[in-house]
């Protein structure tokens, strides 16, 4: 009774420190692991803690050997297991715990679609994977770390495709590591045990790693190794390269915000200015700014040039460039987009290469200058120093164009607010840029780009890039417009209202024929004052005899003629009509006549009613017609063509087609 007692205490005792006990639970795991497998250490580390539970790792010399350790019953566990229905037969297999980080080690830093022959591990799914994604490429299969290694080093592959256990000794020989999560689909991995055993322990160790904390140290821990192992790698490379730890080098940034700014204290900030500092710091250099905000940028790309700088940041690549600087791994890639004044010329171009005839405006020997020079290679630009000169000509009316990227733009106007500038929407983004860091054609600016190429891959550049490349809050502008609009509305709906109604009636009143409700002769030289299309259809119509039936009938009965008739082309005619005299009326169609013949006998010959003498008045009209032609003419001369057709038509009795020919 004692005894119990005591284990009774010491159990209580351990669940009042926060240590849970479960119940017949085994006292020590075996987990069967390969040599840096820092996954599986982590979560049965945290496993250990978190049940109190003794764990031991059985180290391994490859993968094949984990799960033979596993299958025969000598380990209690593995992780970072992909599930497959050949090993469903032999394993217990836990619901997925997390993803497998893995990588493309190789020599020159080749991708996947630039290689011919992979190695792959044995009994991984990576063969499978690879053939799906990359049909072309050749595997070759190896059983752990050192085959892989020396098909590496005699050349048989050009890589070989790993999980992150192999990542410390792969960088510690230098090669470099691409990981591939985002290339190819890699099913999430399991924690495995022999077939039959141990369920109700997979499912309480699932149930623990599947936790929020635990995710969220999992990510961070795996995070920071990548990066520790990375960082570690890059810098013995940088000693071996025949660098020093805080060598100095000099540095020049261009002020061009988002890229580069400075502030009163000569401090700099910005997309480049951090990227170039965080990469420094990674390699340990002592990195000099030595340029000033007011330096021009044909003087600092001059110094590049010379060899006096070792850093020159942004600089755009293009294939000139590289024939006088080497260059790292772009860090940012913006939109070019064609930037004029308010309301300058709205709708007129489509490209960049329309702008010919205008006056556009570039820095001098900077990455637009090239570029525009290459797409308008007879243009003559206006040059400047700086972006600030470039920006102050538009808005004063010397150039009418510049080009620069969207984050300038956005940058530029959410400053500047009532800056007059805006992007040309009419012409599309004609190019994507790639901002990177240059370094001079020499033996040491090579090496540099290399290393710094490295350390840039390791920085969170996604996130250096949005803290200064702030794309517009549509949605919020949006909102807060709309809560305003909807508070003036209240004020003024009635007044808004009643302007548009007047506004609408006196334009109906300008521009529509009173007793016919047709569209007047003002109307008509509004819609075609730059002339008819060559497709469109002109019939001119004048009512016979009219001044007669005003002089015998009244011009009571003369109106009630008039708008007899103006109902009559309404229901034949489907296009445009206009009254443009007492009996004259135009018709235009754009397009082309259907059942010419019959609109034009509805349309030449009419009967009215006169209620008052109980008699039928037969009313003929006479028509000129202008068809479709091959050439495009004023209003004016459509009109004394089709008039002149016209009057032949009260001489023969029929309608009478206008010669296009003529």
């Amino acid at each position: 009774m004692k005894k119990i007692a005591a284990l009774l205490s010491a159990l209580l005792a351990l669940q009042l420190m926060g240590i849970k006990v479960v119940y017949g639970q085994k006292s020590q795991y075996i987990v069967a692991t390969e040599a840096d497998d820092v996954v599986t250490h982590f979560l049965f580390d945290m496993v250990s803690e978190e049940f109190s539970v003794e764990v031991v790792y059985k180290d391994m010399p490859d993968f094949e050997s984990v799960l033979g350790s596993v299958a025969r019953g000598e380990s209690d566990f593995a992780a970072n297991v992909t599930h497959t229905d050949d090993r469903d037969v032999l394993f217990e297999f836990s619901a997925p715990t997390n993803i497998e980080y893995t990588y493309l080690f190789s020599p020159s830093g080749v991708s996947l679609s630039e290689a011919e022959i992979i190695g792959v591990p044995k009994n991984t799914i990576y063969a499978d994977l690879i053939s799906h994604n990359f049909p072309n490429i050749k595997l070759i299969e190896y059983n752990g770390y050192e085959e892989a290694k020396n098909l590496l080093l005699s050349g048989e592959v050009n890589g070989v495709v790993d999980a992150i256990n192999q990542l410390k000794a792969m960088l510690t020989i230098g090669l470099d590591a691409q990981l591939l999560n985002d290339q190819i689909s890699i099913k999430p991995v399991s924690i495995i045990s022999p077939k039959g055993q141990n369920k109700d322990e997979i499912q309480r160790i699932v149930d623990f790693v599947h936790s929020e904390s635990m995710q969220k140290k999992l990510r961070s821990h795996i995070s920071q190794y990548q990066f520790d192992i990375r960082r570690d790698a890059l810098r013995r490379d940088m000693l071996v390269l025949g660098l020093r730890s805080h060598q100095t080098f000099r540095v020049k940034l261009e002020n061009a915000y988002p890229y580069v700014e400075y502030n009163d204290k000569g401090l700099v900030r910005g997309i480049s200015a951090d990227t170039v500092k965080q990469a420094c710091h990674l390699l340990t250099f002592t990195c000099e700014i030595v340029s000033t905000h007011d330096e021009s940028w044909e003087s600092m790309y001059g110094d590049l040039i010379d060899k006096k700088i070792d850093i020159l940041a942004p600089l755009t690549i293009s294939e000139q460039r590289k024939n006088i600087a080497y260059f790292s791994v772009p860090h940012y890639f913006p939109e070019a987009i064609i930037v004029k004044r308010l309301g300058f010329k709205p709708d007129v171009y489509r490209h960049v290469s329309e702008l010919i005839t205008e006056r556009i405006g570039v820095v001098r020997d900077d990455f637009f200058d090239e570029l525009l020079s290459q797409l308008l290679p007879q243009k003559t630009f206006i040059r400047y120093s700086s972006q600030e000169e470039l920006v102050n000509a538009l808005v004063n009316d010397e150039i009418d164009y510049i080009a620069v990227d969207k984050a300038t733009l956005n940058i530029l106007l959410k400053e500047q607010e009532l800056l007059p500038i805006t992007q040309d929407y009419s012409i599309e983004s004609f190019h994507s840029s790639e901002i990177a860091l240059g370094f001079p054609k020499t033996t040491q600016g090579e090496v540099l780009a290399a290393l710094f190429s490295r350390a840039i891959r390791m920085l969170d550049t996604a996130s250096i890039n949005s803290t200064y490349d702030k794309q517009p809050d549509w949605r919020n502008t949006l909102e807060r417009e709309q809560d305003l609009a909807n508070k003036t509305k209240r004020l003024f709906m009635v007044a808004i209202a009643f302007v548009l109604l007047v506004a609408y009636l006196l334009y109906r009143q300008a521009n529509t024929d009173s007793l016919t409700k047709l569209e007047n002769r003002r109307a008509l030289n509004l819609k075609y004052s730059r002339g008819i299309k060559p497709w469109q259809t002109v019939i001119y119509l004048d009512i016979n005899d009219f001044k007669q039936i005003n002089d015998q009938f009244g011009h009571d009965v003369g109106d009630r003629v008039i708008q007899t008739y103006a109902s009559i082309i309404r229901r034949n005619w489907k296009g445009n009509w206009y009254r443009i005299g007492g009996d004259e009326f135009i018709l235009i169609c754009s397009k082309p006549l259907q059942d010419k013949i019959k609109i034009l006998k509805n349309l030449k010959l009419f009967s009215f009613y006169m209620a008052e003498r109980d008699r039928d008045l037969s009313v003929s009209v006479s028509i000129g017609v202008f068809e479709p032609r091959q050439k495009e003419y004023t209003l004016r001369e459509i009109l004394i063509r089709a008039d002149e057709a016209m009057y032949q038509s009260k001489r023969k009795g029929e309608p009478t087609f206008v010669d296009t020919d003529s």
